[in-house]
């Protein structure tokens, strides 16, 4: 069995004078309940002493245990004074080795280029063609507070302009498309504009002064010259020269061309290709 230091000794005393305590309590604690269930007076009060003798026997233990844990430790060094260690000390210095230098540094000949530049692919605001701009003859200001609502493309509506089962992809064959929306804090005389596009093409426009009240439904329509093409199409809606909302949507089966009509008289057209102007689509609340 290994030696014990004097700081093992002092909390081995300690440890063993605290169970005791523990033992001495919970011997007492039940003496005392036994006690208590005893019929007669005289071993009742025997079994009570005999509990009494041991909790304070524990509490001795207690007592002992802090003084013990607070000064056994200094009252030990009085009567074993600790001998001061020996402090040892290095004779021999290490001498540190020659560090070898390198004499070649190696360089890289060959620097890598990148050969494909990622570019971030950034959606621009739309704007409108410069070809249509000369349809812009209003001196009114739009309101910056002009807006519409996200525009809802069907093949009807109902009697308010509102769409009637809205679709983001439609089904040929197809006649005329509206885009319904809500709008408010519009002018009367502002110049407002629809754009449908097929890709990069126009397939028709609206650009008319506005009549329709400050709020309420209103709608564009557009029915292409050579029929509803299977692809993806845009409609894109300006104040004045300010872009407000698009809404995208596809069409998909095999176009059926749209009947002509016979005209009186022919009817203007916008000096771009493939955009007709169509009368104004914007109805005043009620």
């Amino acid at each position: 069995m290994p030696d014990l230091t004097i700081d093992q000794t002092v909390g081995l005393l300690s440890d063993v004078l605290l169970l005791g305590l523990i033992l001495a309590a919970w011997i007492g604690w039940r003496e005392l309940q036994a006690a208590s269930r005893l019929p007669f007076f005289l071993l009742r009060r025997e079994r009570v002493g005999r509990a009494w003798r041991l909790i304070s026997i524990g509490l001795v233990f207690g007592v002992a245990t802090v003084v013990v844990h607070l000064f056994g430790r200094q009252a030990a060094y009085q009567v074993f004074p600790p001998t001061p260690s020996i402090t040892p000390t290095f004779t021999v210095t290490p001498t540190r080795t020659i560090t070898p230098i390198p004499s070649i540094t190696s360089t890289p000949t060959i620097t890598l280029t990148p050969t494909i530049t990622t570019t971030p692919t950034v959606t621009p605001t739309p704007q409108i063609p410069e070809a249509l701009t000369v349809l812009f003859r209003e001196t009114v200001t739009p309101s910056p507070d002009a807006a519409f609502s996200p525009i809802e493309v069907a093949v009807s509506l109902d009697r308010l302009n509102r769409a009637i089962q809205p679709e983001v992809e439609l089904e040929n064959p197809l006649g005329k498309l509206y885009g319904a929306f809500t709008y408010n804090d519009m002018q009367d005389g502002v110049r407002w504009t629809a754009i449908w596009y097929s890709g990069d093409e126009i397939v028709c426009v609206e650009s008319n002064p506005w009549d329709g009240g400050t709020g309420g439904y209103g709608f564009t329509e557009c029915l292409p010259p050579t029929g509803w093409q299977p692809g993806e199409y845009e409609i894109q809606m300006f104040v004045g020269e300010n872009w407000k909302v698009s809404t995208r949507f596809s069409v998909t089966g095999t176009a059926v061309s749209p009947t002509p009509t016979p005209s009186a008289s022919p009817s203007p057209t916008v000096p771009t290709p493939s955009a007709t102007i169509s009368p104004t689509a914007a109805t005043p609340s009620t």
